[in-house]
C-alpha cells in the first residue's frame, strides 16, 4: 500500500471481521486478525499481548520486515512501544529507530464494558510494524484503533466464555452425587471381603490405589465412595486419553497461564490443583499417552507441578490421593511397552481387581433390592422368588455388569409400574430376560422339565464330591501357608506362586481371615 493512498475501510473490515469469525471456530482468532491486517494494510508484522504489565506472552504474525535488525534491538522497541501504549492508554505511532522508512502504530485493546462495570478495563496491546510510511497516516491510525476494538471485545468476550466453561468443568470433575451408595454397603457382601480389608487397611493413609475390573463392575463408583468414606475430599474426576496431545493433556491436569498457547485468552486451573486436600480419580488411566506418563510420573514422585505457561521460580504442589480406574489388562500394556512399569508401582500401592457379575451370582439379588430402593424414594421394593432365581441364573453372562443389571431392573420396575400392582413387587415376567438386547437367555429349565441325559445324575454328583475335596484341599493350603508366613498376605501369595489379587480372592470365597494368623505369631 502506497504512503498516500487513501484507505477505503470497508472492505479491509470485512476480511477482517470474517478471518476473527473463522479463527474463533478454530481457537486462533487472534493470529488470524494479525495476519489478515498484515495483508489487508500492507503491514510486514504483527504483535498483541494479552498482558498489561511486563511484555508477557506475545502472538505474533509475519515478522519478514528488518531482517538485518538484532532480534535484542526489535525486542526491546517492541516492549518499549507496548508499555507507552499502557501507559499512555491511547494509540501511539511514529518512525521505527532502526530504519529509515520504516513506521509502525500500537494501540490498547480495551475490554467491553458490561452491566456489572461502569467503564472497560484495558487487556494487553496491537503493534504493526511497516516497511513505509504508513503508521504515521492518521486514517491508517484510526483504522487500526477500530480493528483493536473488535479484537478486544472477542478476546474479553471469549474469556468469560472459558471463565464459564471453567466453572462447569469443575462443577462436573466433583463428585456430588449423594444417593450414591456408601463403602460400607458397596463391601457388604462376603464376595468383598477381601477388597474391603485391603480398602480398609488403607483408609487413613494416602496411599495410591489402582482399581482394576471389567467394564460396569462399579470401579469409579467404588473409588467415589472410598474417597468419601476417608474423609478425603473434594473428589475430582479426571477422564483421560481423550487427546493425545501434550498441551491439551497438561492443561487438563495441571492447567495453564494466559497466553501459554493458541487460544490461551485466559487462565485455566487444572484438575490436580481443584483436588488439592482431597482425592483425584484418574479414570481409564491405560489411555494416558506416553509423553503424558512423564507428567503423571514426577508428580507422583515430588507432588509438584507447572501449569503451561507458568514463569514462577518454585513449581506448584498439591497433595491428593490418587485413585486410577481401567478396564484394560495393566499387565500387558506393560509388557508392550504402552503403560510404563515405574508409573504402574506408584499408582498402584494398594491394587484392587473387583469380581465381574457373573463370578459372585449370589450377590445380584441383594444389588438388586439396594439399586431399586436407592433409585426410588416412593416405594420399598422387593424381588420375588422367581426374579431372584432368573437373576441369579447360571444362563446369565452379565457382560455389562452392574450397569447391565441397573438397566435390567429399571425397566422392570417401569413394566411393575404398569401393572398397577398395590405391591412394589418385581417379579420374573418384568424382568423380560429374554429380550434380545439382553442376551436372549432363558433360565435354564429344572431338573424335572426335560429328561436328563443317561448318567449325568452321577457324573454331577462326582463332580460335585471332587470340587468339594478340591476347595477343602485349597483351603487347608492357604491356611498352612498363612500360618508360616504369620499372615502376611504378600509373602503368602509370593510363596504359594500366586497373584496377591488371587489369593485375597480365594480367601474371600473361603472365609479366611489372615488376622486370626497374625494372632499366633507368639506360639
Amino acid at each position: 500500500m502506497a504512503d498516500k493512498e487513501t484507505i477505503d475501510p470497508w472492505p479491509r473490515l470485512r476480511e477482517v471481521v470474517a478471518s476473527a469469525v473463522t479463527g474463533l471456530q478454530a481457537g486462533r482468532f487472534i493470529e488470524e486478525t494479525l495476519e489478515t491486517l498484515c495483508v489487508q494494510l500492507g503491514a510486514a508484522s504483527a504483535w498483541s499481548t494479552l498482558e498489561t504489565k511486563g511484555g508477557g506472552p506475545m502472538h505474533r504474525s509475519r515478522t519478514a520486515s528488518f531482517r538485518g535488525v538484532p532480534p535484542t534491538v526489535l525486542a526491546l522497541h517492541v516492549h518499549d512501544v507496548l508499555n507507552r501504549v499502557q501507559t499512555k492508554l491511547k494509540p501511539v505511532a511514529g518512525r521505527v529507530p532502526y530504519a529509515t522508512e520504516g513506521s509502525f502504530i500500537a494501540v490498547p485493546l480495551w475490554s467491553a464494558p458490561s452491566p456489572s462495570t461502569k467503564g472497560r478495563s484495558l487487556i494487553g496491546a496491537l503493534y504493526l510494524e511497516f516497511l513505509g510510511a504508513q503508521g504515521t497516516q492518521t486514517p491508517m491510525v484510526e483504522f487500526v484503533d477500530c480493528v483493536a476494538g473488535l479484537l478486544g471485545g472477542l478476546i474479553a468476550q471469549q474469556a468469560r466464555i472459558e471463565d464459564t466453561a471453567e466453572d462447569l468443568r469443575a462443577e462436573r470433575a466433583t463428585d456430588h452425587e449423594a444417593q450414591r451408595l456408601g463403602l460400607d454397603e458397596l463391601l457388604a457382601p462376603e464376595s468383598m471381603a477381601g477388597i474391603r480389608r485391603e480398602l480398609l487397611a488403607a483408609i487413613g493413609s494416602h496411599s495410591s490405589i489402582m482399581i482394576l475390573g471389567e467394564s460396569g463392575t462399579g470401579k469409579t463408583q467404588l473409588a467415589a465412595a472410598f474417597a468419601r468414606a476417608s474423609h478425603q475430599e473434594p473428589i475430582v474426576r479426571a477422564t483421560l486419553g481423550m487427546a493425545d496431545d501434550l498441551n491439551t493433556i497438561t492443561s487438563e491436569l495441571f492447567g495453564h497461564e494466559r497466553g501459554a498457547f493458541s487460544g490461551a485468552v485466559s487462565k485455566r486451573k487444572g484438575l490436580v490443583e481443584y483436588a488439592d486436600g482431597g482425592t483425584l480419580i484418574l479414570d481409564e488411566v491405560l489411555n494416558l499417552p506416553g509423553h503424558a506418563q512423564q507428567l503423571l510420573l514426577d508428580f507422583t514422585q515430588f507432588g509438584s507441578y507447572r501449569p503451561l505457561g507458568f514463569q514462577g521460580r518454585d513449581p506448584k504442589t498439591a497433595k491428593v490421593r490418587l485413585i486410577s480406574v481401567t478396564n484394560g489388562d495393566v499387565q500387558r500394556a506393560i509388557g508392550e511397552e504402552r503403560f510404563r512399569h515405574d508409573l504402574y508401582y506408584r499408582l498402584a500401592t494398594v491394587p484392587i481387581v473387583l469380581p465381574p457379575l457373573r463370578e459372585r451370582r449370589w450377590d445380584i439379588p441383594n444389588i438388586a433390592v439396594s439399586y431399586l430402593n436407592r433409585s426410588s424414594l416412593d416405594a420399598r421394593w422387593e424381588l420375588d422368588e422367581s426374579a431372584m432365581e432368573w437373576l441369579s441364573s447360571s444362563g446369565l453372562e452379565w457382560s455389562g455388569n452392574i450397569r447391565e443389571l441397573e438397566s435390567v431392573l429399571e425397566r422392570a420396575r417401569n413394566r411393575a409400574r404398569a401393572d398397577d400392582s398395590p405391591d412394589p413387587i418385581i417379579e420374573a415376567r418384568h424382568l423380560d430376560l429374554g429380550d434380545p438386547i439382553v442376551g436372549g437367555s432363558k433360565p435354564p429349565p429344572k431338573p424335572s422339565d426335560v429328561p436328563a441325559p443317561p448318567g449325568l445324575e452321577a457324573r454331577l454328583r462326582d463332580f460335585n464330591t471332587r470340587r468339594q475335596d478340591l476347595d477343602a484341599l485349597e483351603k487347608t493350603l492357604i491356611e498352612d501357608a498363612l500360618q508360616t508366613c504369620r499372615g502376611i498376605v504378600a509373602k503368602t501369595a509370593r510363596l504359594l506362586e500366586m497373584p496377591r489379587t488371587s489369593l485375597i480372592s480365594r480367601m474371600a470365597v473361603h472365609g479366611i481371615e489372615p488376622e486370626a494368623f497374625k494372632r499366633r505369631k507368639g506360639t
